[in-house]
This record gives structure tokens, C-alpha cells and sequence, in this order.
């Protein structure tokens, strides 16, 4: 019998693989230690007997864990993969359930994970001889009035945040939901490094919201029970200071020194493979068709970072045991393939991140990673998955240069620290759909609140936007568009995953139009564009429409005759100022004319058309015969490191141009590398930005900005200002280890080394406003190309022509503008957002109609 593990080493053995570099994990001895005497000698000491033999012990960290947990402490077990950190919390939750009657709450990140772990709970609570229904599961799949079942009967209930989100906190004026959070002793957070960026902000959220409408039922009940917190989390940079954010506590680590598992031995291989997406995924699929086609039993895991590249690679093998798993499937197709891997019946499964947490299949042998992975907290946890009930092996195909190019070996990669999760709770957008559900959680536990609960420890930042989320309150035009998706039902339509961003259902054009997944936005713009062909469960699909009303936001597929692969036509502008307002924080550094600064920035991202093979395909031309085949765009405000060197070397048209964009896309793989950002994330532009003077923008040609692609910013990229000779430096290594396949030319690296060396603290002055004459508005001019928001969707129209109109006894600036249908349309003057850089200001007098250019003496972008 050849095992998954045993043919992928025949592969290389053979010489049909290019090994670059290998590096041995060698295995571990276990260490143990005594458990308290809680539960040494409490009602769970005769199943722990059974499970550990008649010494009584756990492995090291477990003991100290459970140690600290029964002091009062709030803990986070930060160990490696496989090391038993589940055991932890369920042996803590039990124990409260026999000895108290106290209930647990879990939180695990991923549905995935969830069902992987449902059975083990239920498992331990038969053994115990615990009634049916002691555990119970909240999620998306499950029924309304089962969830309310388990709220009122379960004494474990595992869920998931965004159910919490979703439908509990909207619920917490149910008698049955109050008395549930009054009889929480432990709120448990699994895979707790998962609770970064956008998803990890708002969990930080909804976990005070927990806590505040916790602390207000138990007042009302007269109720003053304990509460802890216990967490699991991979091997992060300093897990105390990152459960200490997401929740507002504090807590006591217990950190991979002090993991006393042991491990079997894997090994890891560096495997060449081209740099290309199209030709990575082809090695990729040809290598797991070669495993599935020799090996007879295990099986395998495959990672791609890319949900359409999961799909082209499992469509390639074309094989019914190689199946894609990614998120935006329907609960039936993803129940199918979790079900497939822990009964055998598959040979492997291609996957997102979305299996990377948590997942226990003992079969997995064999590991495969397209690319470098998005992190090292992410390359641990795919690794983690195999090896587990014998020798593994773990496979990154990717490049020769793809690690020394940005300055480390494969082993320095695999050793080096893990990076730290990142949460930035002061986004204000993040904040606002926050206070939103706050507000209405408040209202429906009969309190109006002037400001957020006390007794919860909220970000300095939010009792501000708490104010502005009030409804008639008087608030800035930036959050307008927030304020809209969220309507009247804030918990269904803020999901946790995503802010600021519209959602589209995907549903088939014939028959009865089912839906078959879901996108958002800034995901169906790179994917579900119209025309493309998308794939969906291994089968091609063509995007026929958009729909975008009030009662219908979905992205209409329908079965694809013919398959040919499709790219988007992306377009980025973005457009930067220096001013006061614009600088973050005064965080700028300068030399003459040339700076580095963090700055809020606008972005607007396009889909102008696609292309297949080497024929391009514009909406321009494709709409004149199909008004369904139209741009889609995004357009955000959000933070972003601005780099501007005005020398020759950097500031041209010409080979410049390349160096620019060279530099970007260097220290935006180094950011993702070095902090674990998700490659969603973080973007970067080297071309098409325009840098505002006088109001006016101008072409920037010296300019490169890395930005955090996500509504509002995270301040995601912030390590590049405070870091930037560090990150430098490691451009300077990257050239020397790599030569002619580093990232960027030593001699670049080495003049950006120098131009940093000298750069001094300085902010700019406040920029000069345009003012116009007597008589005189400033307006924009007509022929400027701007968006109108319908429905919460950007939709891009050409200015016509001012006119004021009367209203409410005052005259408006309203522009004319083509609707794109042959008939035009009136938009206020107020209403108009700016997205891309095709428009300029103009003066114009009312009375007369006299245009003159607002910035005549500028070369207008």
C-alpha cells in the first residue's frame, strides 16, 4: 500500500520535483505534570484516570493552564499545533458544569471548525454520562427555534461569532437569552490568533457589547457571578497583549516554552516552481494528480490563497476523491467535503485558508502550499495539519529566489519569530456599525445610554462615534454610506467579516434562481465581473449581470458552455494630500521636496473590462449592445504610508516607472511577510496617483503609497513609517543573498538606503484653499467624470452642467449629468463623490454662466 506520505517522497525521489531547500523538524518527547487537585480528585477524576492512566497527569502546559484557570485567571494557552490545547477548556467547562451548573460559551472562528470539534465535545459528554442536548451548536445552519433550545438547555453551546453577532446580541431582551448570559462562567475563544484585522476588530467589539449586556442583566437579576475568559491561540508575538485587546481583560499566557507535547518528526521542502499564477497552480495541480494518482491510502491538503485558484486547480485534477473548499459555499457542499476527509473517502482537498484552523484529520500526511505563505502565523497552522498521527512532510512550491529575493533562507522563514495578530480598534467605520448594535442592544434591554455602558473597557476613541451613530444626530458625509447598509437591522447587515463593504448574493439565472454562495464586494470585482468565468464547486460558471436595487443585491451566473479563463482589467487611482487633515498624527519625515508620511488617502478600484487569451474586452465598448456588461468599481477613504522621493533615479516616465512600482510591490510582500497581513489587505500603487494642491490634483511621477485596501483603514501598513529602515535594510540583504532575483537591484536598495538615512522629522503647512471671486462658486467641472451612490452602489456618471435650482426657499448647486440610459439625471452638489481622477474644479458665476478653470496655471491630472 502506497500512502499519500510515501508517494509525494517518491516525486522527489525520482527527480520529478526541483528541491531547493529542505529543513527537518525533528520529533518531540512529551513532558507531564500533576493536574490541580480540582480536578485530580473532583467528579472528573475517573475519566481523566481512563484517558491518562493512574498517574494523573496531562502534559506540562495543560496542568499550569488549568492551574491558573482554577486561581481565577483568565488564560490563553499560546502551544503549538496538536498539543492538546482543546482538552484545556473542556476539561475547565465540564468540571464548572458538574460541580456548579454554570454554562460555557465557545466562540470558534470558522463553521469548519466548529463541526470538527462538535463531536469531540459530545464524545467526552457521553462518557461523563451527561444527558443528550448538554451540547449545542449555534451557527448559520441551524434552525431559529433550535438555536433558542440550546439558549434555554445546553450547558456547552458552541457557535460561532458571527451568530452571536447576528442573531443572539439582537435578541437580548429574550428572557431566555438574559438568563443565558447571566449563567455564563466561561466564554472560551479558540484559534484566537484567527480575531485580527477586520473579522478580530470586530469580534473586539461584540465581545464588550457580550460583556456589557452581560453585566446589565446580571444587575437586573441581582445576579454577581464570576465570569473568565479562556483562549487558544497558535504561537503569536505576545498572546497576553493581544487577548488583552480583543477583550479588555487581562490575562495570564502560558507560551510554546512551556508545551509539553510531543510531536512526530516532518519535514519541510522549498520546491521550485514558476512565479506565475497560471503556470504555480498548474505545478501545483499536476503534483497532486501524480500523489492521488500512486497512493492508496492517507491522504493529502493543498493551500492556495486565492478562492478562483482553488477552484481552476481542483477543476484541472478533475478528479471526484480532489475536491475545493473555500468559504461562500452553501452549508450542503461544504458538510460534503468535511464529511469526505474524516471518513477517507477522499484523497485530498484543495483549500483557502478557510481549512487552515484547527482542522483534526489524522489522514493528512502531506502538505502543499502555491506560493509563500500569507504569514508564518499561517504557514505554522497549514503545517500543523500534517503529521499529526505519524511523520508529515510540507511542501512550499514556489520560486528558487522566492525567499532569498526578500532577504531570508527557507530555514531562517520557518525559524524566525511568529508576527503578532493585528487589531486596529479605532477605525471609525468598524466603530460606527458598532455603536449601532450597541445602541439598539441598549434600547432593547430598556436603558438610553448617552455614551457606552460603563464597566467594559472601550477604546478611548469610541465614545466619540458612539454619539454620532445616534439616530438624528448631525454627522459627516463619510459615513453616510455606513449608515445606509446598515438600515434599521445594524446585526444582519454589519457582518463581522467585512465593513463598509456591499454583499451580493450569487444565484443562477434559470429556473427558480437559487443561491448558490455569496461575495463581497471588493472580492466580486477581482472574481465575479461581469463576463468572467467564475467557478463554483469545480464547475464553470458565466457572470451575466449585476443586480443592484433595494430588494435585490445579487450577481446573476448561470452554467458556462464554454469555459475560457478570464482576467479583470483592474484599474487604482489614488488620490493624496499633505495638509493637517491629511497627515496622520503629524507622522511625517521629510528631505527637501522628497517624504515618507502616513496619510488618509481615497481609493477607487475599478473593473474596466477582461480579457481572454490575448483579446481585451472593455465595458465601453460592451455595453453599447449589452447594458449588463458595465464598470464596477469600490471607493474607499483609508490610511496608507506615502513614499516620495523627487530624484532622478525615482522621478520619471521611464525606467523609473519600473523601479517605482519595483519598490512598492517589494515593501508590500515584506509588510504581509513580516506582520502577517492578509494579502487582502494591503495594496500598493505606483502609478495613477494624483497628489492635491490649491484643491486641484496633480500627476504624481516620484510617488509610490501602500495602503490598506479595506473601508476606513486598520492602519495596517503603520510599520512602514515606523519602520522603514528596517524594512530597507532587509531590501539591501535581499540583493545580496539573491543577486539578479532579489526584489529590487542592489543598486536601487542601496540609493533607498541612503535617501532614508537622511530623512528629519517635519510636517508640511496646511494647504492653500481655492477661493473663489465675488459672484463666484466653485464647482466641478462640467465633463468631470464622478460617481453617484444608488442603493448603496457607486455608479459612475459625466458631469453635464451647473444650475441652481430652488428648494426649500434656497437655491442648490445641482448638476445635470448622463444617466446612462439615454436620458439624463440631476444630482445635488453635496451628493457627488469623487472616485478615480477624471474630473477638476471650475469657478463658475451663477448669473452670468462664465466658467474659468480653478487651477489654470496647473497641469490638471
Amino acid at each position: 500500500m502506497t500512502k499519500a506520505y510515501d508517494a509525494f517522497l517518491e516525486l522527489i525521489d525520482e527527480g520529478n520535483l526541483s528541491v531547493v531547500e529542505k529543513v527537518i523538524i525533528p520529533a518531540r518527547a512529551e513532558k507531564r505534570a500533576l493536574v490541580p487537585m480540582e480536578f485530580g480528585s473532583g467528579p472528573l477524576s475517573e475519566w481523566l484516570k481512563t484517558r491518562t492512566g493512574s498517574d494523573s497527569t496531562l502534559w506540562s502546559h495543560q496542568s499550569k493552564a488549568l492551574g491558573h484557570i482554577v486561581e481565577g485567571d483568565n488564560v490563553v494557552v499560546a502551544t503549538g499545533t496538536a498539543s492538546g490545547k482543546s482538552l484545556i477548556f473542556q476539561l475547565a467547562a465540564f468540571h464548572e458544569l458538574l460541580t456548579s451548573g454554570g454554562k460555557t460559551i465557545v466562540l470558534y472562528p470558522l463553521k469548519a471548525l466548529l463541526a470538527d470539534q462538535a463531536h469531540r465535545w459530545r464524545e467526552m459528554a457521553k462518557e461523563l454520562a451527561l444527558p443528550f442536548g448538554t451540547v449545542a451548536e449555534i451557527h448559520g445552519q441551524v434552525l431559529a427555534d433550535e438555536r433558542m433550545d440550546a439558549v434555554k438547555s445546553a450547558k456547552v453551546i458552541l457557535a460561532t461569532p458571527d451568530a452571536i453577532h447576528a442573531w443572539l446580541m439582537r435578541q437580548v431582551s429574550s428572557p431566555s437569552i438574559r438568563e443565558l448570559l447571566c449563567a455564563v462562567r466561561y466564554l472560551v475563544l479558540d484559534e484566537a490568533h484567527a480575531y485580527e484585522s477586520v473579522f478580530g476588530s470586530n469580534v473586539a467589539y461584540l465581545v464588550r457589547r457580550f460583556l456589557a449586556a452581560r453585566r446589565r442583566a446580571c444587575r437586573d437579576k441581582k445576579i454577581n457571578g464570576p465570569m473568565q475568559i479562556i483562549a487558544a491561540t497558535a504561537t503569536i508575538l505576545d498572546a497576553a497583549s493581544h487577548l488583552e485587546a480583543l477583550t479588555g481583560w487581562p490575562f495570564t499566557a502560558i507560551g510554546e516554552s512551556e508545551d509539553g507535547s510531543p510531536s512526530h518528526g516532518r519535514t519541510l521542502v522549498h520546491i521550485e516552481g514558476p512565479p506565475s499564477s497560471g503556470a504555480s497552480e498548474a505545478i501545483l495541480a499536476d503534483i497532486c494528480e501524480r500523489i492521488a494518482t500512486k497512493m492508496d491510502g492517507g491522504s493529502f491538503i493543498a493551500f492556495h490563497d486565492s478562492r478562483q485558484g482553488v477552484e481552476r486547480v481542483a477543476n484541472s485534477i478533475n478528479d471526484d476523491q480532489v475536491l475545493p473548499y473555500r468559504s461562500g459555499y452553501e452549508a450542503r457542499d461544504r458538510e460534503l467535503i468535511e464529511k469526505g476527509l474524516r471518513s477517507g473517502t477522499l484523497k485530498g482537498v484543495i483549500s483557502t485558508s478557510a481549512l487552515e484552523l484547527g482542522i483534526d484529520i489524522a489522514s493528512f500526511s502531506v502538505g502543499l502550499n502555491a506560493g509563500i505563505p500569507q504569514s508564518r502565523k499561517a504557514f505554522r497552522q497549514r503545517l500543523g495539519r500534517v503529521g499529526r498521527a505519524g511523520p508529515g512532510i510540507f511542501g512550499v512550491v514556489a520560486p528558487r529566489h522566492a525567499f532569498t529575493s526578500l532577504g531570508a533562507t527557507f530555514e531562517e522563514y520557518y525559524a524566525g519569530s511568529v508576527e503578532p495578530s493585528h487589531l486596529y480598534l479605532d477605525n471609525r467605520f468598524i466603530q460606527f456599525a458598532q455603536a449601532r448594535c450597541l445602541l439598539d442592544e441598549s434600547e432593547n434591554l430598556g436603558s438610553e445610554v448617552k455614551e457606552p455602558p460603563p464597566g467594559v473597557s472601550w477604546p478611548p476613541s469610541f465614545p466619540e462615534i458612539f454619539k454620532l451613530a445616534k439616530t438624528g444626530v448631525r454627522r459627516p458625509k463619510e459615513y453616510d454610506f455606513v449608515a445606509q447598509l446598515g438600515a434599521d437591522s445594524p446585526h444582519w447587515n454589519y457582518p463581522l467579516r467585512q465593513v463598509g463593504e456591499a454583499n451580493y448574493a450569487l444565484r443562477r439565472k434559470s429556473g427558480n434562481s437559487e443561491e448558490i454562495g455569496n461575495i463581497a464586494l471588493n472580492q466580486a470585482i477581482r472574481e465575479a465581473y461581469p463576463g468572467a468565468t467564475y467557478f463554483h464547486f469545480r464547475k464553470p460558471m458565466h457572470v451575466l449581470e449585476w443586480r443592484s436595487t433595494s430588494f435585490d443585491r445579487s450577481i446573476r451566473v448561470d452554467d458556462a458552455k464554454k469555459a475560457p479563463p478570464t482576467k479583470p482589467m483592474l484599474r487604482k487611482t489614488v488620490n493624496i494630500g499633505f495638509g493637517i487633515d491629511d497627515v496622520v498624527s503629524g507622522r511625517i519625515m521629510s528631505k527637501g521636496s522628497s517624504l515618507v508620511a502616513e496619510v488618509f488617502l481615497q481609493v477607487n478600484e475599478s473593473v474596466e473590462g477582461y480579457r481572454i487569451g490575448s483579446n481585451i474586452f472593455l465595458y465601453k465598448d460592451l455595453r453599447q449592445t449589452n447594458p449588463s456588461m458595465s464598470r464596477k468599481q469600490r471607493d474607499f477613504r483609508t490610511t496608507g504610508v506615502v513614499v516620495k522621493i523627487d530624484e532622478d533615479w525615482f522621478s520619471g516616465s521611464g525606467n523609473q516607472a519600473r523601479t517605482r512600482a519595483l519598490v512598492a510591490n517589494a515593501l508590500t510582500d515584506l509588510l504581509k511577510r513580516e506582520r502577517s497581513v492578509s494579502p487582502n489587505d494591503v495594496d500598493a500603487a505606483s502609478t495613477h496617483i494624483a497628489i492635491y494642491r490649491n484643491g486641484a490634483p496633480h500627476r504624481a511621477t516620484d510617488t509610490i503609497v501602500i495602503y490598506d485596501s479595506i473601508y476606513g483603514g486598520l492602519r495596517l501598513t503603520e510599520p512602514l513609517f515606523n519602520e522603514l529602515p528596517h524594512y530597507i535594510e532587509k531590501l539591501v540583504k535581499a540583493s545580496e543573498l539573491a543577486g539578479d532575483h532579489a526584489a529590487v537591484p542592489h543598486d536601487v536598495s542601496s540609493r533607498l538606503a541612503a535617501w532614508a538615512s537622511e530623512l528629519e522629522q517635519g510636517s508640511p503647512g496646511p494647504a492653500d484653499e481655492l477661493v473663489p471671486s465675488a459672484g463666484e462658486l466653485l464647482i466641478y467641472s462640467p465633463g468631470s467624470v464622478v460617481s453617484v451612490l444608488q442603493n448603496g452602489v457607486l455608479f459612475e456618471r459625466t458631469l453635464i452642467a451647473p444650475q441652481m435650482l430652488p428648494f426649500g426657499g434656497n437655491d442648490i448647486l445641482v448638476y445635470s449629468y448622463e444617466a446612462g440610459n439615454g436620458s439624463p439625471g440631476m444630482i445635488p452638489h453635496d451628493q457627488v463623490q469623487t472616485t478615480g481622477q477624471d474630473w477638476s474644479f471650475s469657478f463658475w458665476n451663477s448669473k452670468t454662466g462664465a466658467l474659468r478653470d480653478a487651477a489654470a496655471d496647473e497641469a490638471a491630472f
